[in-house]
Order: C-alpha cells, then sequence, then structure tokens
C-alpha cells in the first residue's frame, strides 16, 4: 500500500513506521531550500517525506524519489 494510505487520522506515520525513518543524506539536503528550523527530510523506503518534529505530522510526501535517483 502507498504510504499515503498508511497515515493516521492526523497525518501522522503510525509508531512502526516512524522507527524506521532515515536522515536525508547530509550532501543532499544542503543542495535543497532551507527548511524552517523544526522541519527535517527524511527517507521511509523509496518516499522523501517533510516532517514537523514537534509533532510528527507529514507536511508533505515526494513518492518513488529514492528510486529514481538511485535506479532501484
Amino acid at each position: 500500500p502507498g504510504l499515503q494510505k498508511q497515515l493516521d487520522k492526523n497525518g501522522r506515520l503510525p509508531p512502526g513506521l516512524q522507527k524506521r525513518l532515515e536522515p536525508l543524506p547530509t550532501d543532499l539536503d544542503r543542495r535543497l531550500p532551507r527548511l524552517p528550523e523544526l522541519w527535517d527530510r527524511v527517507i521511509l523506503e523509496r518516499d522523501v517525506i517533510l516532517i514537523d518534529r514537534r509533532t510528527n505530522r507529514i507536511l508533505d510526501i515526494i513518492e518513488n524519489v529514492i528510486g529514481l535517483a538511485t535506479g532501484r
């Protein structure tokens, strides 16, 4: 199932998926526009997620971007 379907009603990831988040590589993050202080870009499998650290709320999802960037 797509990530969008796995979000709960509040736009947050279920706890099992939160544990699997990885930080965006620093060299890639530096090339992207700067984010507000409490926002993070993280990777979940093949998707990049923009998340608010205060609330764990999902702000945006770019699906399958890791697959496109790495050819996997």
